[in-house]
């Protein structure tokens, strides 16, 4: 194994360097590049032509994975933490990413902005209001529905699908990528997570290019997915500042000026766009978020807070391992639970090779705790302040939160503005914070599918990072249009969920990883 874990540059993946379309797009591998491209315009047309047909089959098929395997994934997911947890804390957690002589590419403050900026702050801000009411509602343990006890257990419930257990997955793949990337000068894709086990023969292997087309597809659907429902959920913000909805058509324009934001955001590179746009907009989020605290019950929303986060903590171990065994909340854990934790395996890959790329020169344990526990801290006290602030008024009668969610998952934070002063005014800026939110998300998708055709390169061509980004803009403009969204999700859920098993590998690949290097 000494042998195999070498430094080395990454393979040139093509070997056409004379034509034209590898002078255009830079060293990629045209198999990846072919097929991924092929899979997914399958996907377009097949969406796009018979939207009902194409969502009932994926439909079944991924109600047949939730169904019969909760309980694999549930299990999974812990394990992966306990993973992560025993490695932050273990004689590797000094190790760096990178030389010893490295310093981190970013400060704490980018970095941390950043590792919001894959796709998961728009969550933050859209769920933060809709858990902890639909779990108010109906509340599957620890609580009567609809009563004071039901309160933290709803927002606990929220921070839990939004918190440690899928940033867990993150670092997890992220290191796996991360450590032979950055440490050993290995090629930055997600095929390379699983060197440990295969040393060089992973890159350019039928296993290595299924992993990274099965990577790319799950992140171009899921993103494109994300683009489009968000689209649809800043409509409400449009209905609520201006009045009126945009029709389709406008949702179309709107759509095609946010792909052009965002690929000229991925293609100024990460150091000027995607840092940027992620720091302004946490600003951003903290700015409103506060807004909600001190103009809400500022009092009981702080003791809400500590309230939730004790209830979060005491009852971790039984809320990660529940199952609902007896089946006695129906298909609660299969739509809420699982359904995400499926979600964030999917999202492994994308999620935790951007979280890789922006971290190099950081040690694993800081790498670790940074990318798990602030995320967690941070989801403590928004899905509190956010979530309280919107039980409160529900409570209070000031607005019926609940119906406006039941109407359209994206009107809950305008409805919660709108019974605060000024509640008009940032609801504008929350609207922006969000649109902030999507083309952050698009950009580092676009940047993440570059880096895998590329071979892995850290810096991807433009017209790579170009033509990727059109495609995942493109993919949401079909289906909104088509009404295929909804099966675009179920799509980017089934190519992801195989990752359930490639993770376990790339656990196993990582430990051989740092126990040769140490």
């Amino acid at each position: 194994m000494q042998e195999t874990i070498s430094e080395a540059t990454p393979k040139n993946y093509s070997d056409t360097s004379g034509n034209r379309l590898t002078r255009f797009l830079g060293n990629y591998d045209p198999t990846i590049f072919f097929v991924t491209a092929a899979v997914t315009l399958f996907a377009v047309v097949y969406g796009l032509v018979s939207p009902k047909g194409f969502d009932a089959g994926l439909s079944a098929v991924q109600s047949w994975i939730t169904s019969k395997f909760s309980w694999f994934f549930i299990l999974s997911v812990a394990i992966y933490l306990g993973i992560i947890i025993v490695i932050a804390f273990s004689k590797y957690g000094n190790m760096k990413l990178g030389k010893e002589t490295d310093k981190p590419e970013f400060s704490y403050i980018a970095w941390i902005a950043m590792l919001f900026s894959c796709g998961v702050g728009v969550g933050y801000a859209f769920w933060a209001v809709g858990e902890p009411i639909m779990h108010y509602f109906n509340t599957p343990y620890l609580a009567e529905s609809a009563t004071p006890a039901a309160r933290p257990i709803a927002i606990q419930i929220g921070i839990m699908h939004w918190g440690i257990h899928a940033w867990g997955i993150f670092a997890l793949v992220g290191l796996a990528i991360a450590f032979p990337a950055y440490r050993l000068g290995k090629p930055m894709n997600v095929s390379i997570s699983l060197y440990g086990l295969f040393g060089d023969k992973i890159t350019g292997s039928p296993l290595g290019r299924v992993i990274e087309i099965l990577a790319a597809f799950a992140t171009i659907a899921g993103v494109s997915t994300a683009l489009g429902l968000g689209i649809i959920s800043t409509n409400a913000g449009i209905e609520h500042i201006f009045g009126s909805p945009l029709s389709t058509t406008g949702q179309l324009i709107f759509m095609a000026i946010l792909i052009g934001l965002y690929i000229l955001s991925a293609v100024s590179g990460i150091e000027k766009g995607i840092k940027n746009l992620s720091t302004i907009n946490i600003a951003i989020a903290f700015l409103w978020g506060a807004f909600i605290l001190f103009s809400g019950p500022t009092r009981e929303l702080l003791g809400l807070m500590v309230q939730t986060a004790g209830s979060y903590i005491n009852n971790f171990v039984f809320a990660t391992f529940w199952t609902d065994a007896n089946g006695t909340k129906g298909q609660w854990i299969e739509w809420w639970t699982v359904f995400y934790w499926i979600w964030w395996i999917s999202w492994g890959p994308f999620c935790g090779g951007f979280v890789a790329r922006i971290s190099k020169g950081r040690t694993i344990r800081e790498f670790i705790i940074g990318v798990c526990l602030v995320p967690t801290l941070v989801a403590i006290v928004w899905f509190s302040i956010v979530g309280g602030g919107a039980q409160a008024a529900q409570i209070a009668g000031t607005a019926d939160i609940a119906a406006a969610l039941k109407a359209d998952m994206g009107s809950g934070i305008y409805v919660l503005l709108s019974t605060y002063p000024m509640g008009s005014l940032m609801g504008i800026v929350v609207f922006l914070n969000l649109i902030i939110f999507l083309v952050t998300s698009a950009d580092s998708a676009s940047f993440f599918v570059a880096m895998q055709m590329s071979g892995g390169q850290t810096e991807p061509n433009t017209p790579m990072k170009l033509i990727w980004g059109i495609f995942i803009g493109s993919l949401a403009l079909v289906l909104l249009a088509s009404g295929g969204l909804a099966a675009l999700q179920k799509a980017s859920i089934i190519a992801g969920a195989p990752f359930a098993i490639v993770t376990f590998m790339m656990a196993a690949s990582l430990f051989k990883m740092l126990r040769a290097a140490y």
